[in-house]
């Protein structure tokens, strides 16, 4: 029965070495295009190792289920099949995953991205794979696909192919329990693979990530794991069925209609065109938590004290109910889509626009998170669109008070700040808040009109260090000139609201406020309807760059801007305007709240939601 267990421990180290020479592999073809040092490309086995480790528990799953049948014993001939079926298993997984690696090194001279379910959509018209492939790339494909076969061959017959099985004399019982104690061991073994450990978020791409340098990063990501995720990604939703609803020509023209604007002219109201620009994305802050939007009293008397200092959104719409979802919101002015995760397609990603992209030559830029940055793949799409530094729990070992899910807030403003004042100007830095998410466990007391409320004593705690923040950025020799935008990455259900599906449920706080902000807007509120996808096209008119390219973004400061919001979820989506919100659950096809009074216009307002969704998804699927 030992032969069994090393099976298991050759099979693991087969598939790291042939992972390794997969990446010598490419190296070497792309030699020239790395743009990183000798010893970086040194630190890569250490920083794929988690994700390689998760891919060798995808390859294998279904050859471990068979070997520990085979375990049991009953016949010879038994434990030669489940044997033989492992082992011919193991060899698809190294035929597929040679499939997918030469697949990918030929593609990534014209994609520039890893092999992901953009495939799926080349493979809807076959003749544009022939068209657009060359002959050189058919023969590079069956060359490296070649030696890579070769290569597993020589490693399945130096690890492998010398372990011989021998029917064992031991009693069935004795079999039985070993089958048993093999089977939840390794199983349990093989599911903490799967999701790359026992940490609470699943490994993703980010996990790779380990540098500014976009072709190591993606050698870094395993290439079978990085396409199973996609494919099943994919696959795992039906997208045609949901996004087809208005005709294309009829949606361009609705979608012209309500991104029309009469007037050129926005209002001004920085000091400056080339101010310090800071970004404090709140983690799951809602409207209703905010007394000047309508919120309960006293929960967040410092953040309302900067409102009368600064210039408050009150009409602002979180575009969907996840972080990530939030960020390529904020940062790339897109608006999400139901069932997709836009920052987890790292190829996608760098198709989209993006604010870093834009101040690239002019601002330093960082970005910082007490939390993990792999969730959702955050660090993946914030290293795709052009932060120059990312910093996440895993560098600030050092920082406390932790909670479960990372350093809280009091700790990470201080060091922010710190940041802050080395940091050469002008700079864009942002900070993502986490304390404010549960399991909220930070050391702080609860109020005494909300008792035994988390969520309420988070904020009220977050809003302390944000007072702690500010009042240091004043006591900066640039703070003229420096200019900070609070705003949420998502809404959240909470004691005064615990519905998901009402417009409540997205409204989020926005708020510029700083030195930087001319003094005739203190204490002034912008009432026009927006989502975070607006902020980057506000932001970036205001300094006076062409924002063409944002073309699913608003500018909220132009008067003539029309009122609206696109919100969505995994499984609905809808629209908030000045007369009411609808959303609309489309797996069964029902309005699951419509405040509209007048029917017509509720199902106006979801067309033209719809228009909107099927444009940004025709145009996210092109990518």
């Amino acid at each position: 029965m030992k032969e069994n267990l090393l099976f298991v421990v050759k099979l693991f180290f087969l598939w790291l070495i042939f992972f390794f020479c997969q990446r010598l592999l490419f190296l070497v073809h792309y030699w020239g295009d790395f743009d990183s040092s000798f010893s970086t490309l040194l630190q890569l086995p250490y920083h794929a190792l988690r994700i390689d480790v998760s891919s060798f528990a995808y390859l294998s799953g279904i050859p471990f289920i068979f070997l520990a049948i085979s375990t049991l014993e009953l016949t010879q001939k038994w434990q030669s099949f489940f044997i033989k079926l492992s082992k011919g298993f193991i060899w698809f997984s190294a035929v597929v995953s040679a499939i997918i690696f030469s697949s990918e090194l030929v593609s990534y001279y014209e994609w520039r991205a890893k092999l992901s379910s953009k495939i799926f959509i080349h493979f809807e018209t076959p003749s544009e794979i022939f068209r657009t492939s060359s002959g050189n790339s058919t023969w590079w494909f069956l060359l490296y696909f070649v030696i890579q076969l070769i290569l597993f061959y020589f490693l399945y017959k130096w690890l492998i192919k010398p372990i011989i099985f021998k029917k064992s004399n031991h009693k069935l019982i004795a079999k039985f329990m070993f089958f048993m104690g093999f089977t939840v061991v390794g199983g349990t073994l093989f599911g903490l693979g799967f999701r790359g450990g026992w940490q609470e978020i699943p490994i993703s791409a980010t996990n790779g990530y380990y540098t500014n340098s976009q072709i190591t990063n993606d050698l870094s990501v395993n290439s079978a794991w990085n396409f199973i995720h996609m494919t099943y990604e994919y696959f795992n939703t039906d997208f045609e069925d949901y996004y087809n609803n208005v005709p294309e020509k009829e949606a361009e023209q609705l979608v012209q209609q309500l991104f029309e604007t009469t007037e050129q002219d926005t209002l001004e109201i920085f000091k400056t065109t080339t101010p310090n620009i800071i970004f404090v994305t709140l983690e799951g802050w809602s409207a209703q938590m905010i007394e000047p939007l309508g919120g309960l009293e006293g929960v967040t008397p410092n953040f309302n004290a900067l409102a009368s200092e600064g210039l408050l959104f009150t009409q602002i719409y979180a575009t969907s109910e996840t972080s990530e979802t939030g960020h390529t919101s904020i940062y790339s002015g897109y608006p999400t889509l139901p069932k997709i995760s836009m920052s987890t397609e790292s190829a996608k990603c760098r198709q989209m626009p993006s604010l870093l992209n834009v101040l690239d030559k002019d601002y330093e830029s960082s970005y910082y998170f007490g939390g993990a940055l792999s969730y959702g793949n955050i660090g993946g799409y914030m290293t795709e669109i052009g932060w120059d530094r990312l910093t996440d729990e895993n560098d600030l070992q050092h920082l406390n008070p932790k909670g479960n899910l990372g350093i809280h807030d009091e700790a990470m403003f201080k060091y922010f700040f710190d940041e802050i004042k080395s940091a050469k100007r002008p700079y864009v830095y942002g900070l993502f808040t986490q304390s404010t998410h549960a399991p909220y466990d930070m050391d702080a007391p609860y109020l005494d009109e909300y008792p035994n409320d988390d969520y309420i004593k988070s904020m009220h705690y977050a809003d302390e260090q944000i007072k702690r923040f500010t009042d240091k950025l004043k006591s900066l020799p640039d703070f003229e000139n420096t200019i900070v935008v609070f705003i949420a990455d998502h809404g959240k259900t909470n004691s005064v609201n615990n519905n998901r599906y009402i417009d409540d449920f997205y409204h989020i706080p926005t708020l510029i406020w700083g030195g930087g902000l001319k003094p005739q807007y203190n204490g002034e509120n912008i009432n026009k309807i927006g989502s975070q996808n607006d902020i980057v096209k506000t932001i970036l008119n205001q300094l006076n760059y062409n924002t063409s390219e944002f073309n699913w973004g608003k500018d909220l400061l132009n008067p003539s801007t029309k009122e609206w919001a696109i919100i969505t979820t995994s499984y609905t989506y809808g629209i908030k305007t000045p007369n009411g919100c609808i959303i609309h659950q489309f797996i069964d096809d029902i309005d699951v709240y419509n405040s509209y009074s007048d029917s017509v216009e509720a199902k106006i307002q979801l067309k033209n939601c719809r228009a909107i969704i099927e444009s940004v998804y025709r145009e996210f699927k092109a990518f």
